[in-house]
């Protein structure tokens, strides 16, 4: 039976942020598909601002924290890595605030990683295969599925679907993941951009840099982005042009 907890939503009773107020470790942004509306993670909740008149409302007061919340491509929906019960599971809610429905259920660790361009199916990460793994839902709850299920790749993470080439990009070493915060790694561990076509069983490597290459989006015309410490190892914004990483920042 899935559980549904009550957004707290109400206007009478949020805090909202005064447009004068400094307010800091606002983390883990998700845009609207208008780019009008932001949802973020602050004190263990995910709110969302309105850009135009710069108020932030609560969306969540579960016990634990809420985390890493990405919005789907349609802009119905908000999923979300939350601790109600102490280890990480995937929530989903509606963009306008609601009922939260929870849709995974395993004692490992579920991790959001980003959503199908249909919105129909929800990446995550997951130990439930016995180390990080890449695994999808339906928006609609299910049985999880493991992406590369030849487990030819090891310790796959941050999934994102390319919008019309059917690649599923990746980072695979741990680097990019539980290091990710760890600056100037240069070694056989190193994350780079890669890709897999699961209908064509095409693999592409992106990036060949020693050192980090890692956390890549990817906008509706197929943009890549990604983080990278090539240029003065501090971590910068680059992206793919014609083939060719670029630096943005």
């Amino acid at each position: 039976m899935k559980k549904v907890f009550c957004s707290l939503l109400v206007l009478a009773t949020v805090t909202a942020f005064s447009q004068n107020n400094e307010t800091y470790f606002l983390s883990q942004p998700s845009l609207t598909p208008d780019g009008q509306t932001v949802v973020f993670s602050f004190e263990g909740d995910i709110w969302k601002a309105n850009l135009a008149d710069k108020q932030a409302y609560r969306l969540t007061a579960m016990q634990g924290y809420e985390t890493a919340a990405k919005v789907s491509p349609d802009g119905k929906w908000i999923a979300f890595t939350g601790r109600q019960y102490g280890n990480p599971d995937i929530y989903i809610m509606p963009i306008s605030g609601g009922d939260i429905r929870q849709i995974t259920y395993h004692s490992a660790s579920d991790e959001m990683s980003s959503w199908s361009w249909d919105s129909k199916t929800i990446y995550f990460t997951s130990n439930r295969a016995g180390q990080m793994s890449g695994f999808t839902v339906p928006l609609t709850g299910g049985t999880p599925q493991r992406v590369f299920g030849n487990y030819f790749f090891q310790y796959d993470h941050n999934l994102v679907e390319h919008p019309t080439s059917g690649e599923i990009f990746f980072n695979d070493t741990w680097e990019s993941s539980s290091q990710a915060h760890r600056k100037r790694y240069k070694g056989p561990f190193n994350p780079d951009v890669q890709s897999y076509n699961p209908k064509t069983k095409k693999f592409t490597k992106y990036t060949n840099w020693e050192g980090k290459d890692f956390a890549q989006t990817i906008d509706k015309n197929g943009n890549v982005y990604f983080i990278s410490d090539e240029a003065n190892g501090e971590y910068n914004l680059y992206t793919m042009a014609n083939g060719k990483k670029t630096a943005l920042t």
